[in-house]
């Protein structure tokens, strides 16, 4: 039996600009605690390897039992782009040997369509973090003055499902706006009125409790505009307790912003947008959308001065596409012009806002 277990890579927390969405890294690579260097270990670890890989890509939590992602995680080394071995120290101090893998990411998209699961692109909504827990020295907001241990458990639970977290300042604005006893009261109105700065499109607030036996349990609410959602978790430490809002999120996220193939397969569009000032606005109005994991091209089919009409190809629908531009707000819906008929019908009017962004 070869000893596997997994690390967590270096998945950054970083800053979003407001405004803006998030691109999340290392979505394709792993890696993991391995016994020795051999074939068989390597093939294993490869395996459990694709599997998160697949898990995160494809927002599901549960690939395996797919037939074409069983094949793949059954020979799992024609998907691997590079593989590295590495030495280092546990915290006991005691020698490891990690396994790092990088997966292509052609492959895994097409096997994903392939079991007609959806893909997941890296582009994907930044979620605010204000978390307190309740330690031997009082209620502390992790990420500031709590113990490292519950950061990094958030970290690796981010990572796993590939949610990007952004942690608050904690700069004096933010001590003025949200106090520990705010956020372990729950407040929903308060945690919204401090997160208003950060302009993120998901907010999740929570607060930590462990009891003497070591049992952890917390209280979760996610914000997401007015809306708001509850959830309680429990677990035997820090990972476990945080495992269930990451889940919610990711799940909620996922059947948001997935594309699942085939639906909408090649269908076409037409959009009206105005702003575009030069040639270097319309290249970057042509590579944003193109870059939309639910545009399969953007075609111009008329342009006047400094507005155009563009034939977007779909991968889904419409509706998809809407939600991936309200993430950053570089291209704005606006009014139609009654005084400036177009000649060809379009589903929506827009203006271009990239440039000054």
């Amino acid at each position: 039996m070869q000893f596997i277990r997994v690390l967590v890579p270096v998945f950054a927390i970083l800053m979003a600009l407001p405004g803006q969405a998030a691109v999340v890294g290392n979505l394709y690579d792993e890696q993991l605690i391995v016994e020795s260097q051999s074939r068989d270990a390597l093939k294993q670890g490869a395996a459990k390897a694709l599997e998160r890989v697949f898990v995160r890509v494809s927002g599901r939590r549960q690939v395996r039992d797919n037939p074409v992602v069983a094949a793949a995680l059954a020979e799992p080394e024609p998907y691997m782009t590079q593989f590295r071995y590495q030495r280092s120290k546990n915290i006991d101090g005691l020698d490891e040997l990690v396994l790092k893998l990088s997966f292509s990411p052609r492959q895994v998209n097409s096997s994903l369509q392939s079991a007609g699961l959806p893909i997941w692109s890296a582009n994907r909504p930044a979620v605010l973090v204000w978390l307190i827990a309740d330690t031997t020295e009082g209620r502390q907001f992790v990420g500031a003055d709590a113990p490292p241990a519950v950061l990094s458990a958030l970290e690796a639970e981010a990572q796993r499902r590939g949610v990007f977290i952004q942690m608050p300042l904690f700069d004096l604005a933010d001590s003025t706006n949200l106090s520990a006893d705010q956020l372990w009261q729950m407040s929903v109105n308060d945690v919204r009125e401090a997160s208003a700065r950060y302009s993120t499109p998901f907010v999740l607030m929570g607060r930590l409790s462990q009891f003497s036996s070591g049992q952890w349990v917390g209280s979760w609410a996610i914000l997401q505009g007015d809306e708001s959602s509850r959830l309680e978790s429990d677990g035997l430490d820090e990972v476990a307790v945080l495992s269930a809002p990451i889940d919610y999120l990711a799940d909620m996220q996922a059947a948001t912003y997935s594309v699942s193939a085939g639906v909408g397969n090649s269908a076409n569009t037409m959009i009206h947008v105005a702003g575009i000032s030069d040639f270097s606005g319309y290249a970057s109005l042509i590579t944003y959308l193109e870059g939309l994991a639910v545009v399969q091209h953007a075609n111009t089919v008329w342009l006047d001065k400094d507005q155009l009409i563009i034939e977007l190809v779909l991968k889904d629908d419409m509706e998809k596409v809407k939600r991936f531009l309200s993430l950053d707000g570089r291209l704005l819906e606006s009014a139609a012009d009654a005084n400036t008929p177009l000649p060809r019908p379009v589903r929506g009017y827009y203006q271009w806002a990239g440039n000054r962004l």
